[in-house]
Parts: C-alpha cells; sequence; structure tokens
C-alpha cells in the first residue's frame, strides 16, 4: 500500500525575513486608446495585505511598456524566499476555450500570462524551483458578458480579442509548484465596480479573504472562498485557478515565524 494519500505536504513558509515577496504589475494608462484604469486603491489593498501577512519584499511597478515589464521581470532577485506572489492588472484579450491571455501594458504591448509564468519555471529561473509560485492575472479574457450583465454593460470596444492562440508548447516538470488565478473565465471579460474608488470587484473579494482567513485556510482554499465571495459581491464572474503540480498545501501563516531550528520568533 502507498502513502501517497497519508497526507498533503506543506510548504514551509515561517521565515522572519523570507516569508514571502509580492510582486505587482499594474497599468491604467495606455497609449493605443483605452480607457483608463484606476488601480490606486487595488494596489494599496494588495500592499497593505502582504505587508501584514509577513512579506517583506513588497514591490509595486505601474504603467512599465513591454520591454520595461520583461526586463524587470527578468531581473528580480527571489531565490531567498519562501514563496512568491505575482500580480498583474491591466486589461486583456483573449477567447472562449484559451486559456492564455494577453495582457497589455502600457505601450501597446501584449505579453501573455502564460509568458510571465514560463519566466519563473525551474528553467529560466532553477532558484525557484520547488518554490510555491502564485500568479494572479485581473485582466478581461474575452469579450463575453454574463448572463447577469447582458444589457447592462453595452460598450465592450475595449474588450478586443486576442490575434491568434498562442502556442504553449510541452510543459514537462520544469513547470512545477505553480498556481494561476485568474478574475474571471476564458473568454469573458471581467468586470470592474467603475465609478467606485474603493478598488476593483475581485481585489476586494480577494484582499477580505485573505485578511479574514489566511490563517487558517491555505492557498488553494483561499481561492475558493474568492470565488464565493466574488458571487456574492457582484454575481457576474466566476474565477478560475490553474494547478501546475502544486501538490503540497500553502499556508502563509499571518503573525507565526520560526528561526532556522523551528523555534517560534515574534514578527
Amino acid at each position: 500500500m502507498d502513502d501517497l494519500g497519508k497526507e498533503i505536504k506543506l510548504y514551509r513558509t515561517r521565515s522572519l525575513q523570507h516569508r514571502g515577496a509580492l510582486v505587482l504589475f499594474s497599468y491604467s494608462e495606455f497609449t493605443t486608446g483605452e480607457h483608463f484604469r484606476d488601480i490606486a486603491s487595488d494596489s494599496e489593498m494588495l500592499m497593505d495585505l502582504f505587508r501584514q501577512i509577513g512579506f517583506r519584499l513588497n514591490l509595486s511597478y505601474e504603467n512599465k511598456t513591454k520591454r520595461e515589464t520583461l526586463d524587470l521581470i527578468k531581473g528580480l532577485k527571489l531565490e531567498e524566499f519562501e514563496c512568491v506572489f505575482f500580480v498583474v492588472s491591466s486589461h486583456g484579450y483573449g477567447r472562449d476555450g484559451m486559456w492564455d491571455t494577453e495582457i497589455r501594458c502600457t505601450d501597446g504591448g501584449l505579453i501573455s500570462s502564460h509568458e510571465v509564468v514560463d519566466l519563473f519555471n525551474s528553467e529560466n529561473h532553477p532558484t525557484l524551483d520547488g518554490v510555491p509560485k502564485v500568479f494572479i492575472f485581473q485582466a478581461c479574457r474575452g469579450k463575453k458578458l454574463p448572463p447577469e450583465l447582458q444589457g447592462v454593460i453595452t460598450d465592450v470596444s475595449n474588450f478586443t480579442e486576442a490575434s491568434e492562440p498562442r502556442d504553449s508548447g510541452s510543459r514537462g516538470r520544469s513547470y512545477s509548484d505553480i498556481l494561476i488565478a485568474h478574475s474571471t473565465l476564458p473568454g469573458f471579460v471581467s468586470p470592474r465596480n467603475e465609478g467606485d474608488n474603493s478598488g476593483s470587484w475581485y481585489k476586494q473579494a480577494l484582499c477580505s479573504v485573505f485578511a479574514a482567513h489566511a490563517h487558517d485556510h491555505h492557498v488553494l482554499e483561499l481561492f475558493q472562498l474568492v470565488d464565493e465571495a466574488l458571487k456574492r459581491r457582484c454575481h457576474a464572474a466566476t474565477t478560475t485557478v490553474e494547478s501546475w503540480g502544486f501538490n503540497k498545501h500553502l499556508y502563509l501563516h499571518p503573525g507565526l515565524a520560526e528561526d532556522a531550528n523551528g523555534n517560534p520568533k515574534p514578527m
């Protein structure tokens, strides 16, 4: 009898100094005519949330070009951290059934969500091999509207589709310990509460759930609660989560820390 089903192991995330790193890329202004996105509240909520959880490295970049974005990602020094959260918020483009999503940079350049993830696999970033990596994309993935929003949102001109589906290529075990969360389904818009400066529905739901339950739920459960919270807030979006070899439970342990010998330390 094998022991695979006896217990799912845990990622270690109790370091005082290297609990985790948050990297946030937000795009609100575009040279290609897309409408302005108010991102200030979203960015502030996320930065404050992860500081309270115990993340000591919290980086926020706004309105970068495609080249700047790629250069910044490739230059990140994250090898000391026990987990990495990478968050992107922008206009997005895709098709129904197309799991990859194109993300608009401020100069109009497009970066696919899978292209971002590729930069963190064990071939391109070997120091993160075995480290849990959570990617959160808050962006449209097409032009389809949920039934609840049909007739409410009439202008979908900013929700254009990607030109051609990208070939993601074969993915081997260099892709593992990866969790990818999207604010909506493939092919659908990601509705925002326009006119309310308290932040997007998805980010509001995410921050409230993580703040209330990060101490007693692992991250995959937290995203399940985020979907439920979003359903209650706007009744018009369904989130998605992809697990790529994310085979351990990731607890964030806010308020708890240990030294290298496992001894408790004050936060």
